[in-house]
């Protein structure tokens, strides 16, 4: 059972994603109901794409570009660089950690996508 701080985040990216929502409705300008289904739907979309990052992230998958800039960077600072004791990749991932917060924004844009889908049932 999620815990008090859970359920918090969760309801505040609906919030969020239905903000998106109305700033979406007001600058179309298309006042109808099909216009604010397209409004939550585009919302959703934002949503799912941000959960698809923070997803990605999670999975660790920019940590090998991540380590490749860094070490570019030491390479390009450095002249002397094979003198120097440097972290390997693997202690690199182990000093990051990240944290599990995809599923609210995916909660959102499934909110958003089942709030367009209501609106047009109507």
């Amino acid at each position: 059972m999620p815990d008090s701080y859970t359920i918090r985040c969760h309801i505040r990216s609906v919030r969020r994603a239905a903000v998106a929502a109305a700033a979406v409705f007001a600058l179309r300008r298309d006042w109808t109901l099909v216009g604010l289904s397209d409004a939550c739907a585009l919302s959703g979309i934002i949503f799912l794409i941000i959960a698809l990052f923070r997803l990605a992230k999670w999975l660790r998958f920019y940590d090998l570009v991540i380590y490749g800039f860094q070490k570019f960077q030491q390479i390009w600072k450095n002249e002397n660089f094979l003198d120097t004791q440097e972290t390997s990749y693997g202690a690199f991932v182990e000093s990051r950690r990240y944290e599990k917060n995809y599923s609210e924004t995916f909660i959102a844009a499934v909110c958003m996508f089942l709030c367009s889908v209501s609106i047009l049932a109507i």
